[in-house]
């Protein structure tokens, strides 16, 4: 769809964003929401609320068993963005989708299930194995896993010492250090025998999606999917 095609309106419920999950990946969603839309003006976006709250317990540490439930505080922006008049939530985290079942019984608003959409855009591009760049919670639980199993993919983890090093990633990126330089080593990591045999790399963990413009090789990216996916259920 062209910009031309687009008008004023298109977009008929109000997006509410659940970011901090953590911030850079927040503001990289809504740049690829921004991105992804084929609007002439300003005035054919869609309506947008992103709400970053730094107090959410990291979702990492409770998974591996070492920090409090961040349910709590994941239901409360929920609701936040449900009395904001949202009319649509997305969460702009896949480690997160571990709560996903939490959040939305929380409010009475539909919650995009970022796994299904990731499952549905890499079958359509006619992928069957991909190669999953994840957190290390992600991978351990699963999370992905039932999503693209159920639509005919078989997901390919890296080997230990490459799903370290991913992680460590993430936590680099958390951590402000220079995107550019994170790149290579990501870049690196894409690069090694897990990947072989695989007909596609998804990066699927929105902290490390900032760090895809500077891969040598097309790769999917989980934030754009989420994007396209909220856009798509926005103009329902």
């Amino acid at each position: 769809m062209s910009a031309t095609q687009v008008a004023a309106g298109t977009y008929r419920r109000r997006i509410g964003v659940i970011a901090g999950l953590g911030p850079l990946a927040g503001a990289n969603f809504y740049m690829r929401l921004v991105t992804a839309t084929p609007a002439g003006s300003d005035q054919e976006h869609p309506d947008v609320v992103l709400l970053s709250d730094p107090a959410v317990p990291s979702r990492l540490d409770h998974l591996q068993g070492s920090g409090p439930s961040p349910v709590p505080h994941l239901q409360a922006m929920a609701r936040r963005l449900e009395a904001a008049d949202c009319e649509l939530l997305v969460l702009t985290s896949v480690t997160t989708h571990a709560y996903f079942t939490d959040i939305a019984s929380a409010v009475t608003v539909p919650v995009i299930n970022g796994l299904t959409a990731t499952a549905h855009a890499l079958r359509s591009a006619g992928i069957v194995r991909p190669a999953l760049a994840v957190t290390t919670p992600a991978r351990s639980l699963g999370i992905l896993d039932a999503a693209l199993r159920e639509a005919g993919m078989e997901p390919c983890y890296p080997d230990p010492e490459t799903q370290d090093e991913i992680q460590s990633l993430v936590e680099a990126v958390k951590g402000g250090r220079p995107l550019p330089w994170l790149a290579r080593d990501l870049d690196a990591a894409l690069h090694r025998e897990w990947t072989r045999g695989t007909d596609a790399v998804l990066v699927g963990c929105t902290d490390i999606s900032p760090l895809v413009p500077y891969l040598r090789d097309e790769v999917h990216d989980v934030a754009a999917i989420l994007a396209e996916a909220a856009l798509a259920e926005a103009r329902r």
